[in-house]
């Protein structure tokens, strides 16, 4: 009994043994975290269902200043009464919304007939309750005087024309001087306030200045910028100019501002190449103070490796400051792309240390604020902080790219503040589809500026957070195995234009992806950190985590003790008695101290089905892929992020890829009984 005793206690050692190295196991080896959470807000909207067709872009398809087709240019008068311009036809679907289109609150819709407009429109502007258009189209709406500009007036297109006089190469009446003139910027410039005596300034590449009605004869003074009041044309300044010679009417006007009574002309030299003086590249910014055109710029330099174009493209006043982008360096030698002219100082500065990238297509393209932010628009994706088309910042702060969704490049913004007495929006344009993630947004869209700025969900690859995830909860713990040495968070952000930081002790970085590794040694513990800041820039709020790393566990040594064997003895009895008495043998006992074995782990990888333009991934291999148990029954479904929409897409229940990239979806388990498990998964597109 004592010998089955021993064996019995044996066992039982070894077996709570096993039983708490397969705890350790299961406690070490978890799960990754899974989040449930509400959908993520989309940042993004549209009006109706936007969609276009090409159109006929003249200019800027050389110029390299803007993306094409789409739209170029944005102007609200009211919530319902909207306008986009640029190079597009049958916007929305709508046959006449050639070129321009209207938003009345409800729908889109053209103006006048299909054809009226037929080329690019540059800008517009309302003058005396009109609608005026410029741009590269000639005859709009089939009248002969309206070449380059237009007016929109009692249902038709009508032009400008130049009082009594005959374009032997236009028609009667028409302002064009040579058959590549072109109009591409207005402005109104009012002369007394609360007088009906405002003046429309045009401004355009006008070779020899605004025809006169005689053939090859212009008005005095009109070279690349000319003025309109709703009667005749005329010039800034009867006896000076801005553009003296043909050299400096390289520069096309592509923008005007007013700030007091002085008038703004920003040019833009659309040739093959920079390499024209630095003397002739001042003429990228003219002044005109009432008397005298001067140009600020001390020195202006040619990007590094544009190829195409350069000068300012667009300008924005705000205040007394006049905000200027394109594609220059060291403005003044001061600014890069992006450059602040104070009209009390004369002077240019930086904004917030603002640097683009250096390559083919950096520009600025469009600027607009909304209260005390600026917001910049163009194709810059090594701005620093930034992503994407749109960038956000104010003064003495830094910058933030608005929505990892948003185009890559992006020609329109127009600030829209308390458009309903309550938030504000930007209005983008663009030459981008599926702006936002949004199928029904082909180059327009709108961002709402949000100032939500809480993180929606925090998941890991491994490990599980302490305590479970809750968006009002901002410091969290998290370890994970000694067999991990690193461990990838997901973040998303409860609005989809929100940006993320992430910190580390590598530094701080704006993240690209809802995605970020942090590396972390045996036995360490490294913090982590996620600066989520709202759209409006007036809010942040930061989520820290500590992650530490088990350290190895310890090889423990088998050990054998064997009990001594006793020796057998024998006593003879005297011989008078023939007996004989053994002495029983001992039996050899042997002790043997438990063996601690360490448990074999096997770690299976299940390769990840494959997602192309011609593979699709059903949910049930997605779910095996991301070792989620799916019990008898259950419903296994995905969605697609719409920050992946643009590399995949839904297609029934399966997940296709519609290019190369990272798609990132939802994957949720519902069984018959139990708990929902929700977990984001990223499927690589190739």
């Amino acid at each position: 009994m004592h010998f089955l005793h021993r064996r019995k206690s044996m066992h039982l050692t070894v077996a709570a043994i096993l039983m708490s190295a397969t705890a350790f196991l299961v406690e070490t080896v978890s799960q990754p975290s899974r989040v449930a959470h509400a959908a993520q807000v989309n940042s993004y909207s549209t009006f109706a269902s936007v969609s276009y067709d090409a159109g006929s872009c003249g200019a800027d398809d050389t110029a390299g200043v803007v993306e094409r087709p789409g739209i170029k240019k944005i102007l609200k008068v009211s919530n319902t009464e909207i306008y986009v311009a640029g190079c597009f036809t049958n916007f929305a679907g709508v046959a006449a919304a050639d070129y321009v289109a209207k938003w009345d609150g409800t729908a889109w819709s053209g103006l006048g007939a299909s054809g009226d407009i037929s080329a690019i429109v540059h800008d517009m502007v309302m003058y005396k309750g009109e609608l005026h258009i410029v741009g590269e189209f000639n005859d709009a709406g089939g009248d002969v005087t309206a070449d380059m500009i237009a007016k929109w007036s009692s249902g038709a297109w009508v032009g400008l024309p130049v009082a009594d006089g005959v374009n032997a190469n236009f028609g009667r009446g028409s302002p064009r001087d040579l058959a590549g003139d072109y109009a591409a910027a207005l402005k109104v410039k009012e002369n007394n306030a609360g007088t009906s005596d405002d003046i429309l300034l045009v401004g355009g590449k006008f070779s020899n200045g605004i025809n006169n009605g005689t053939s090859g004869v212009q008005f005095p003074y009109t070279r690349n910028i000319a003025t309109w009041n709703s009667t005749t044309w005329g010039s800034i300044d009867t006896d000076s100019q801005p553009f003296i010679n043909s050299a400096e009417a390289e520069y096309v006007v592509h923008d005007i501002e007013v700030v007091g009574t002085s008038i703004y002309v920003s040019g833009y030299r659309n040739s093959a190449t920079c390499s024209s003086s630095s003397t002739n590249r001042r003429n990228a910014f003219h002044k005109f103070d009432g008397t005298t055109w001067t140009k600020p710029i001390t020195v202006i330099d040619c990007p590094v490796g544009f190829g195409t174009g350069f000068g300012f493209y667009t300008m924005e006043a705000v205040g007394t400051d006049i905000y200027v982008g394109g594609t220059f360096t060291s403005l003044s030698y001061v600014a890069s792309h992006l450059g602040v002219y104070s009209t009390t100082t004369g002077t240019f500065s930086a904004f917030n240390s603002f640097s683009a990238q250096h390559g083919n297509g950096a520009v600025v393209r469009s600027i607009t604020s909304v209260g005390s932010q600026i917001f910049v628009a163009g194709s810059f994706p090594g701005a620093q902080g930034t992503s994407g088309g749109v960038a956000r910042s104010t003064t003495g702060s830094s910058w933030q790219g608005i929505g990892r969704d948003a185009p890559f490049v992006v020609n329109a913004i127009v600030g829209d503040a308390l458009y309903n007495g309550t938030d504000s929006r930007l209005l983008i344009g663009s030459a981008g589809v599926n702006i936002g993630g949004i199928a029904a947004a082909d180059g327009f869209a709108v961002i709402n500026v949000s100032s939500v700025s809480t993180v929606d969900a925090v998941s890991t690859d491994v490990g599980t957070l302490t305590p479970s995830f809750d968006p009002a909860v901002t410091s969290y713990s998290l370890t994970i195995p000694n067999a991990s040495a690193s461990v990838t968070f997901t973040v998303m952000a409860s609005a989809s234009g929100a940006a993320i930081k992430r910190t580390n002790s590598t530094g701080t970085i704006a993240m690209s992806s809802d995605t970020d590794v942090l590396s972390v040694a045996e036995g360490a513990t490294e913090n982590i950190s996620f600066a989520t800041n709202s759209v409006s820039g007036s809010s942040t709020t930061t989520y820290a985590v500590a992650v530490t790393r088990s350290a190895a566990a310890p090889t423990s040594t088998s050990s054998t003790t064997v009990a001594p064997t006793s020796t057998s003895s024998t006593t003879v009895a005297p011989t008078s008695t023939s007996s004989t008495t053994v002495a029983p043998t001992s039996t050899s006992s042997t002790t043997v101290a438990p063996t601690t074995v360490a448990p074999t782990t096997t770690t299976v990888t299940v390769p990840q089905p494959l997602v192309s333009a011609t593979k699709s991934a059903t949910a049930a291999s997605i779910a095996k892929y991301a070792m989620v148990t799916v019990p008898a029954g259950a419903k296994v479904t995905v969605k697609v992020l719409s920050s992946s929409s643009k590399y995949c897409k839904l297609v029934g229940s399966s997940v296709k890829g519609v290019k190369n990239g990272l798609c990132k979806v939802t994957l949720t388990v519902k069984p018959k009984k139990g708990s929902v498990v929700t977990k984001t998964v990223v499927l690589k597109v190739s």
